[in-house]
């Protein structure tokens, strides 16, 4: 292959989607006051002691819940920065300013002990050589940059397929603004939900169809990084790595696992994953042993909890389209009804018009993001509480959504709702990219003057201020959204479907 047809090719599809899902997290990344994303505070400190080689944590004896960290204070002070937690009235400009030497090394805890090193590893790169807000918002940017790469290389793997209309099209509705926002964070939410949906993908790419020795090498790399950087996260992780597996391998084909067995690509591919898992296993079996703190609702029976979590999947599906801030701030009623209903209407038309193995994979999805939430509550609730959080099954998200669109792009029945409504299409995707600015308004509203401050008041006299200002931030979301419904729609109106 030529290298101009390499770079127009597959590798245009990767670049063009960078720059079009890194942006919206680099906007998002400046328009959030640094702390106000859930366990922030912690993430930070966590990254900037792994950076340190102090990637195995024990038991902080002033703070039993919270593993030591010895970090420059800058970071150790980005706790006190939390004010408006939890508080939706309170602007951001209850922050004081940090006091002391900021590059001092302080004695401080973090409650990500238990997490993997690499991802912080990534992330803390920044305080290695910056200080201040400066490497903070850096290290956003490490995030934004990570989740982009990871998020382009799943349209990447799917423009590989004859048939990809839908799956491009679930691919950008998955792009929610929950995905942007803690995207541009120092949370490994985001960097878990995309490496999941790409290990996903990728497999499946590999097992459904041949592939020439070039593209099974970048897919084979592909999957090592993907399983490495999943496993980073949270022990939950593997669980979305067996889910992603078990789906891969119901759509294989026979006939492509007796060729792969003969190709080296395959076999390091299977080494890296199992080396990368077997050291996660490992990680995850041996945590530090911090004092539990119990929430709301410790000593609830498991039965219990149960259903009451089961009856709350709709609330916390929700969190899949946003709920900013420390789960404070939701998103515009108009944007979880856009974003929302787009992402029902693709799930019943998988399951409607969707055939093959594709649409029980999207089932296999959909069941484990309705009943991982009440499992994972009844065994931890007796001496924990209620700790779920809907962010928590993002990754299972973005691979039911992506599993839909294989499904629907492996019928012919479902082409008119995307292939024959050229006007439905523009308006829906028109929808979405008001929906995502819509998210990232109020947002800023509520750190400007608090949710109940006036729009006038946020614009003319504001107790907070974003980098560069208001009107940077909102233009700037403004033209992302203009080329992004436009790029989208002429993608999804080019791409190959079935004939």
């Amino acid at each position: 292959m030529q290298t101009s047809s390499l770079w127009t090719g597959r590798w245009g599809v990767f670049a063009s989607a960078f720059f079009l899902l890194l942006a919206p997290m680099l906007i998002w990344a400046l328009a959030s006051p640094l702390g106000s994303v859930p366990d922030e505070p912690s993430h930070a400190i966590r990254a900037a002691a792994v950076v340190r080689a102090e990637s195995v944590s024990h038991q902080w004896a002033e703070h039993p819940s919270l593993a030591i960290a010895e970090v420059p204070r800058y970071i150790a002070q980005l706790r006190d920065r939390t004010c408006f937690a939890f508080r939706p009235q309170v602007s951001a400009a209850c922050v004081t300013s940090p006091s002391g030497n900021p590059n001092e090394i302080v004695l401080t805890g973090t409650s990500a002990a238990n997490n993997g090193p690499l991802f912080y590893a990534l992330v803390g790169l920044p305080t290695l050589f910056l200080s201040g807000d400066v490497a903070l918002y850096a290290m956003r940017f490490v995030n934004a940059i990570l989740t982009a790469a990871l998020l382009a290389g799943v349209f990447m793997q799917v423009s590989l397929s004859t048939r990809s209309r839908w799956t491009m099209a679930a691919g950008a509705l998955a792009a929610t603004p929950m995905v942007f926002f803690l995207g541009g964070s120092i949370n490994p939410n985001a960097v878990e939900a995309a490496s999941a949906a790409l290990l996903f993908v990728t497999l499946v790419g590999i097992l459904r169809s041949p592939s020439t020795r070039g593209i099974l090498w970048e897919r084979c790399v592909t999957v090592v990084i993907a399983v490495a950087l999943l496993l980073s996260t949270r022990s939950i992780s593997l669980l979305w790595l067996l889910a992603g597996i078990v789906a891969a391998l119901v759509f294989s084909d026979r006939s492509v696992l007796r060729v792969l067995v003969r190709r080296p690509a395959a076999w390091i591919a299977l080494a890296g994953s199992t080396a990368a898992a077997f050291f996660a296993l490992v990680w995850f079996a041996s945590p530090p042993l911090l004092r539990e703190v119990p929430l709301a609702g410790a000593g609830t029976s498991p039965a219990a909890a149960f259903v009451s979590t089961l009856a709350r999947s709709f609330d916390f599906s929700s969190s899949f389209v946003g709920i900013f801030g420390w789960e404070d701030t939701p998103s515009p009623s108009f944007t979880i009804l856009i974003i929302g209903s787009a992402a029902v209407l693709v799930v019943f038309a998988a399951l409607i018009w969707g055939t093959g193995r594709a649409r029980w994979v999207a089932l296999g999805f959909g069941v484990l993001l309705l009943l991982v939430p009440p499992i994972t509550q009844a065994i931890v609730v007796s001496h924990l509480g209620y700790i779920w959080q809907g962010r928590y099954m993002l990754a299972i998200f973005l691979c039911l959504l992506i599993s839909c669109g294989m499904a629907m792009d492996e019928s012919s029945d479902g082409r008119p709702l995307l292939v024959r409504s050229g006007l439905a299409l523009i308006v829906g995707v028109s929808l979405v990219g008001l929906g995502q600015f819509a998210s990232m308004e109020s947002t800023l509203r509520r750190y400007m003057v608090g949710d109940h401050g006036a729009i006038q008041s946020m614009i003319l006299n504001p107790d907070w201020q974003p980098p560069f200002g208001l009107a940077v931030i909102s233009l700037a979301m403004i033209l992302w959204a203009a080329v992004a419904v436009t790029v989208v729609v002429r993608r999804l109106s080019s791409v190959q479907s079935i004939g």
